[in-house]
């Protein structure tokens, strides 16, 4: 019931800054009339609300619904803005934006403290703002913050919101359990059965028998105009290249192999490697006894054993690393034993060590012609990687500077294709036997986040090989088309329509001869109705709250009616309606179902954490104060929805 409810606190930055208790909060849009929409005082028209003394912006809000919509076209994408906004979209992102000025109004006046290093802190850990040393880069901060089209003050300003509501809302949260009186009712409250008859009267049985005439048809259409919208439409230019593109720049010659050889000595130069047993011990003198009874014949994993000490062993273990792991004493020893002996124990960082010397393995010197394919793979890779990342940061640049895709093409050598006007599904609509290429399906969802005027994008398409340069060469907004060219679909519209209708008025006739006292079996017979049946159906409350369950709307009507009435329900799409006739309850009882009452308790505890959260929340916004502005709320509302009448 509240799990669909999103979070209060959505960053403007999508998962960058993703709160960990994001699902405590999640009740929080419910709480809408927390504001005072009467006199605005110094309110100013390009603002769409005061929180305390913030004002919210009409760019603020803007900028908010622009990344709103691009985050719910990555699960939708023929979603457009006129959609998102009719569906609740403006509404919400609007108490988003309240509620999170709220709670940082609300902790500045009481004291919770969000200083400028917990925000540095913050920043250093955006993936973006490193620098390839991995270490924070201001440079490369400032580049994150012009690729996703937010100042540095923005982002600021959204981690500091963020901060703020970590530390208010959790301790909101921390009350107390749901007591065990709220549980039981509950938990045999699923267990309810109801049973009932369902009347089925489809808008087949009344649809009209003259067409329309013109006027009522474009009504209709005008009305409806939604239903019939083509989704946008956009033309993406592209070009492809890999990291072969580079492959023969990034050969090495032979006095690069030949240089690689000699700053490199050491590593092809003749070579001994050991395989050793070792066992630390804490003192001098017990390391003299491990060696002591190792020559008089024991194994030193026997002697480990009865000092309750493990033995370790390395393989392959070469001087320098045996250095790094323990101490230049321990190495020399090891290095200075003979194979099969005990080395001279030496003082290491953990104690003193008894190394055993088990094998020498001997490196022969490689000279420069057996080291050659190896050194030159080596530099090919490396050069590769190297020049493939100049070349990806160049072409960023170069778009950042303004550059257009066939200028960056042109340099680079590369063929710009251009795709026909495809929807985000790829499908091209004026041509149905179209198939786009396979890289389109990683070009497309980039494509249509891009702004249409913005510039042009570079995108891996398999990660560190593949890449695309893409931009939008051309767009249709969504819009209905010409009511001629979807005549014959509008009018079987309009004719369901019309039978809804019908079958409406049949249904409602029917709740009323029911709720008179006539069987609804013998009422349906007597109002001959083409098509029309009666079933039985039947559930328990358990059926209507399962998650991912689709549930017929008659059975969960059926719970919110009493024994013995009746009731109507749409049956969607213009395809009739619904005649509901409630004929049974049987309680239920949970008592004997430990593990159901468990269960119930922890969601039931869940509901309440999420209740106090959002009268914090709500608590936080009638302190601080909310003012809307209502009249510039409603200009929002109809320019991005009637967009084609400004």
């Amino acid at each position: 019931m509240i799990s669909s409810i999103r979070s209060l606190i959505n960053s403007k930055f999508g998962a960058i800054f993703a709160l960990l208790f994001v699902g405590m909060i999640a009740i929080a849009f419910a709480l809408g009339d927390v504001s005072n929409s009467g006199s605005f005082g110094g309110l100013s028209g390009g603002n769409v609300a005061r929180v305390g003394d913030r004002d919210i912006t009409l760019g603020e809000l803007n900028d908010a619904l622009d990344n709103r919509l691009k985050s719910e076209r990555q699960n939708n994408p023929t979603l457009n803005m006129a959609s998102f906004v009719d569906g609740g979209g403006l509404d919400t992102t609007l108490e988003q934006l309240i509620n999170r000025y709220a709670l940082t109004v609300f902790g500045q006046e009481y004291g919770v403290a969000v200083s400028k290093r917990l925000i540095d802190s913050e920043i250093r850990k955006i993936p973006g703002a490193m620098g390839l040393d991995g270490k924070f880069s201001a440079e490369a901060f400032g580049r994150f913050a012009q690729q996703i089209g937010v100042s540095e003050k923005a982002i600021r300003d959204d981690i500091a919101q963020n901060l703020f509501a970590q530390q208010i809302l959790p301790a909101s949260a921390s009350g107390p359990a749901a007591p065990d009186g709220f549980v039981l009712p509950y938990a045999s409250l699923l267990l309810e059965q109801r049973s009932g008859q369902i009347a089925a009267v489809p808008a087949s049985a009344f649809l009209p028998q003259k067409p329309p005439s013109e006027t009522v048809l474009a009504k209709f259409y005008s009305d409806n105009s939604v239903k019939f919208t083509i989704p946008e439409k956009r033309s993406i230019s592209y070009a492809i290249f890999g990291k072969d593109i580079i492959a023969q720049r990034a050969k090495p010659t032979e006095a690069d192999i030949a240089a690689y050889y000699k700053a490199n000595a050491a590593k092809f130069a003749a070579a001994q490697a050991r395989n050793i047993s070792q066992v630390i011990v804490p003192t001098e003198a017990a390391a003299k006894s491990v060696v002591a009874q190792v020559a008089a014949g024991k194994s030193i994993v026997a002697v480990a054993n009865e000092l309750g000490l493990a033995v370790t062993t390395a393989i392959n273990v070469n001087k320098s690393t045996l250095t790094s792991t323990t101490s230049q004493a321990v190495a020399d020893a090891a290095f200075a034993a003979a194979q099969g002996t005990v080395a001279k124990p030496a003082r290491s960082n953990l104690g003193w060590a008894v190394v055993r010397v088990d094998s020498i393995n001997n490196v022969a010197a490689k000279s420069l012609a057996a080291a050659r394919a190896e050194i030159a793979e080596e530099l090919l890779k490396t050069r590769s990687e190297e020049m493939l990342t100049e070349m990806t940061g160049e072409i960023e640049d170069a778009f950042a500077n303004g550059a257009t895709i066939s200028d960056v093409a042109k340099q680079n050598s590369l063929a710009v294709s251009t795709s026909p006007k495809l929807l985000a599904t790829g499908q091209d609509i004026s041509n149905p036997s179209y198939k786009p290429i396979p890289e389109m399906q990683a070009i497309l969802p980039a494509a249509f986040q891009m702004e249409t005027n913005g510039e042009a994008q570079l995108i891996e398409l398999v990660p560190g090989e593949k890449f695309a340069m893409i931009a939008v060469a051309d767009f249709d907004e969504a819009a209905p088309p010409a009511l001629n060219q979807v005549r014959s679909i509008v009018l079987q519209q309009w004719a369901q329509s019309e039978g809804a209708k019908g079958a409406r008025k049949a249904a409602d006739a029917l709740r009323k001869a029911v709720d008179a006292g006539q069987p609804l079996e013998a009422a349906l017979a007597a109002a001959k109705i083409n098509g029309a049946q009666v079933e039985r159906l039947s559930g328990t409350r358990a059926d209507i709250s399962r998650e991912g369950q689709q549930v017929p709307p008659p059975l969960s009507l059926m719970f919110a009616m009493k024994k013995g009435t009746a009731k109507t329900i749409q049956a969607g799409d213009n395809r009739g309606w619904f005649v509901v006739y409630l004929t049974d309850i049987v309680k239920g009882d949970a008592s004997g179902q430990s593990d159901m009452l468990k269960a119930r308790k922890q969601e039931l505890s869940g509901i309440l954490q999420q209740e106090y959260v959002a009268q914090m929340v709500l608590s936080a916004a009638k302190d601080v104060g909310v003012e809307k502005n209502e009249d510039g709320i409603a200009e929002v509302r109809t320019r991005l929805t009637n967009r084609d009448g400004n």
